[in-house]
């Protein structure tokens, strides 16, 4: 990935998107608090009131969360469970973490995969958006298109645990290639070229700059509708 491509292509959306980053950065504020405590989630504040309405609302997916049969309190429980594999991903940076290391790998899987063991919760996308919520530094987001451009890369990627590590592992590399690109042509530490991309996108974290860039790749036809 090249950093003017990724410029041009957040920048674009960004400009398309302008109303829904608002419900996106309202979600972010109110939990707040549960992101850093786990053990703070609660069913009515933060899954009725939050979680659940960004889904809809924010992710599009109404017809996948308004099931009579997807268990809310169930998604609390399991979530509360998590708190120390969460934990161990709270403060590291997108840029820097070491996705092989043992107890990052293995936190990210257990996380995952019990997410994915809730009946209906909605699939990879869903998922993957509830995990944004709660770490916005070090979760991406995707959708069926994403993956299939990213499983063309490598083909580990897929619908498991395994494979959303595999994900976070090649976007990751992507979205360095385009910084180093911006460190080569102006001689600044990455470290600053990261939170000059930052300050330019209203200080979304780097996982949601990313997301944004394989979004528009993917939804290429997004821009061009009348």
């Amino acid at each position: 990935m090249k950093y003017k491509d990724l410029l041009d292509k957040v920048g674009k959306l960004e400009e398309e998107t302008e109303l829904t980053e608002c419900i996106y950065f309202r979600a972010m504020e109110k939990l707040r608090d549960a992101r850093e405590d786990l053990s703070k989630l609660e069913y009515v504040h933060h899954i009725r009131r939050v979680i659940k309405p960004f889904l809809i609302q924010w992710g599009l997916m109404g017809r996948v969360v308004r099931r009579k049969d997807l268990d809310w309190k169930k998604l609390g429980e399991t979530l509360r469970s998590l708190e120390k594999d969460l934990n161990e991903l709270r403060g590291k940076r997108f840029l820097t973490i070491n996705f092989d290391e043992e107890k990052f790998s293995r936190a990210i899987r257990e996380i995952y995969d019990r997410l994915d063991s809730i009946p209906h919760i909605g699939g990879p996308t869903a998922i993957s958006k509830i995990l944004h919520l709660l770490n916005p530094e070090i979760f991406v987001m995707w959708d069926n298109a994403i993956r299939k451009i990213y499983k063309n890369n490598n083909s580990r990627v897929r619908h498991t645990p395994e494979g959303y590590l595999e994900f976070l592992k090649e976007a990751q590399k992507e979205l360095k290639e385009a910084l180093e690109d911006r460190q080569r042509e102006t001689g600044k530490r990455l470290d600053y070229v990261e939170q000059e991309i930052r300050g330019r996108y209203k200080h979304k974290t780097l996982a949601r700059i990313v997301d944004e860039y394989n979004w528009i790749t993917a939804h290429p036809d997004f821009l061009s509708d009348p």
